[in-house]
């Protein structure tokens, strides 16, 4: 790409960023994350300009602070001067960076959980990323052994907390981008950090990507085009796994052990079970880990209970289901008031009434032990534990299940029993108590 073309005037610019600009989705607002470095500047630059004429689009940009080194600061008052000149707003944020085994990932995870903090409806979080970055990302990955989905790289879009995150320079490479920016004049803070080789990504920069760089010249082109042959191929498991689990999977979100086994085939259950977890929002353990955990989630004896834990989930199986499940339903939940007629939040889900009839006044609560229901009115009544086993309701969901209250009898059970005389009193037949489990 030859450098060249006037910052103000898009249409001088060289074919490939203009290109890169007019892939960008329609969005009422553009955000660009700012950090006052080369990259962060030149795409506030483009924007600023490719979106001047724009009554419909404004942008705006971000700048999150990690605390983490004395030149924060002065990337701060970058990201301020640059704004100042082209009339942008601009919002600094900042944020707390846990302790870990990565200081580069836990500063990852901060700034992206700013970030979804900050977008609303609609909004495009414009990124800086570039050919060079998707390069090292492919790498990195590479020497961590992921499979397709991590070496496909940095997705060019994907949604983002309420809005969708956009990297549009993953095309061009690092001097390109720096020689344009500084035919255009531009001035920005080079992070100190950034020749630092303790971090990994700096050492895969400097001395494993220049040298391949030097003897290859095309080579961030070609890990490109192989992180895009990746995706594709990504995309094609994905597909595969939604296809198999079409045929074993109910209608609560639970896998069917016997229709796992049934694949006969450890690649496919291994893709299935990854893309289950990832389509309920999680990362998927490594692929030892995995395979290791589907061999105990399988094949453990019918009085084992397996399990395998992840960052912020975990799997069990209960009478040949495999059960996704959010950490946080190990919380107690306390007694309620329901009106009948309103929606109750309960243990991350919700219970509400379906049908009409009139409006009641019950209280919820969970098990606390000893309670009995009467199935049949006027017929004996049965400990609710007991029928809790044969229902084959799971141990860890007993005690999180809503029982429904009405002058002190057990009235319902989740959405599992409603006693014959709760319905009658509603005066509608219809009438039933649905509990949305909010299991992911």
């Amino acid at each position: 790409m030859t450098p060249a073309g006037n910052r103000l005037d898009p249409s001088t610019w060289p074919a490939a960023l203009r290109q890169a600009m007019s892939s960008l989705p329609d969005s009422s607002r553009m955000v660009v994350a700012l950090s006052g470095g080369l990259d962060s500047v030149f795409l506030l630059n483009a924007a600023a300009s490719w979106f001047a004429d724009r009554d419909d689009c404004t942008v705006s940009a971000l700048h999150v602070n990690h605390q983490l080194q004395p030149a924060a600061r002065d990337m701060a008052e970058y990201s301020r001067l640059a704004c100042d000149a082209l009339g942008v707003q601009l919002v600094q944020v900042r944020v707390d960076v846990s302790d870990g085994d990565s200081i580069e990932n836990e500063a990852r995870k901060a700034r992206y959980r700013a970030f979804e903090q900050h977008l609303q409806p609609d909004d495009c979080l414009l990124m800086a990323h570039h050919a060079d970055d998707q390069a090292e990302t492919v790498l990195f990955r590479l020497v961590r052994g992921s499979g397709v989905r991590g070496l496909a790289g940095m997705p060019q879009s994907r949604e983002l907390g309420a809005g969708h995150l956009c990297r549009p320079l993953l095309g061009l490479e690092r001097r390109d981008i720096e020689a344009l920016a500084g035919s255009w004049g531009l001035q920005w803070f080079d992070d100190p950090t950034n020749a630092e080789t303790g971090f990994d990504r700096n050492y895969l920069r400097h001395q494993v990507l220049a040298p391949l760089v030097h003897r290859w010249p095309g080579v961030l082109g070609s890990i490109g085009r192989a992180a895009r042959q990746c995706d594709e191929a990504s995309q094609l498991t994905a597909r595969l796994a939604a296809l198999q689990r079409r045929e074993i999977e109910d209608g609560q979100g639970r896998l069917s052990v016997s229709g796992l086994v049934a694949l006969d085939d450890l690649p496919a259950q291994k893709n299935l079970l990854r893309w289950w977890l990832i389509d309920c929002g999680y990362e998927p353990p490594p692929a030892a880990r995995l395979e290791q955990a589907l061999t105990d989630l399988l094949y453990a004896g019918q009085d084992r209970e397996p399990e395998l834990r992840g960052e912020g989930y975990h799997l069990r199986r209960y009478r040949e289901r495999l059960y996704c499940l959010r950490d946080k339903f190990d919380e107690p939940v306390s007694p309620a008031t329901w009106v009948t007629s309103e929606r109750l939040s309960w243990a991350g889900g919700e219970v509400r009434a379906i049908g009409g009839g009139r409006c009641l006044t019950l209280t919820v609560t969970a098990r606390a032990g000893g309670e009995r229901l009467r199935p049949v009115p006027g017929g004996p009544s049965r400990p609710l534990k007991k029928w809790l086993q044969e229902q084959g309701v799971p141990p860890w969901e007993r005690d999180r299940i809503p029982l429904i209250w009405q002058d002190g009898e057990l009235m319902a059970v989740g959405d599992l029993w409603v006693s014959p005389t709760l319905v009658e009193a509603t005066g509608v037949a219809s009438w039933r108590i649905v509990w949305e489990r909010d299991c992911r």
